[in-house]
């Protein structure tokens, strides 16, 4: 395949990643943990997170690490950043939602933190890596 088709689907699964995490993660806290249908929200909430972390790593790939790619993925992890952030903080925020599980809700903010720190981790990782 070319680079472009490549860099392209990357793209695209990025942003397709971020939506299914923006639109699954509140999902997450109206169930309870130990429910069928938390469970089916969790994982669609994973794939998203790996659709839009493999786009950083296929175009860091396919094009060898240049800088300008280095770059590009930079502000691709600092988009998965900003999006836990504002996830982590809806979710662990104090408040009383209606319908909302307490401890679904402590689950889904950790779930945003581990996004964080992995989020971070890849920045750092893009840059001390050669």
């Amino acid at each position: 395949m070319s680079y472009v088709l490549w860099t392209l689907l990357s793209l695209i699964s990025y942003v397709g990643g971020l939506i299914i995490v923006v639109k699954v993660t509140p999902h997450l806290m109206t169930h309870s943990f130990d429910e069928g249908l938390f469970m089916g929200w969790a994982i669609l909430d994973i794939v998203g997170a790996l659709l839009s972390f493999g786009a950083v790593f296929i175009t860091l790939a396919v094009f060898n690490g240049a800088f300008a790619i280095r770059v590009v993925d930079f502000l691709l992890l600092l988009g998965i950043l900003l999006i836990a952030v504002r996830l982590t903080y809806q979710c662990l925020k104090p408040r009383v939602l209606s319908g909302s599980v307490p401890l679904s809700r402590v689950l889904a903010g950790s779930y945003g933190i581990f996004l964080i720190l992995a989020a971070f981790f890849c920045i750092t990782q893009l840059f001390m890596t050669k």
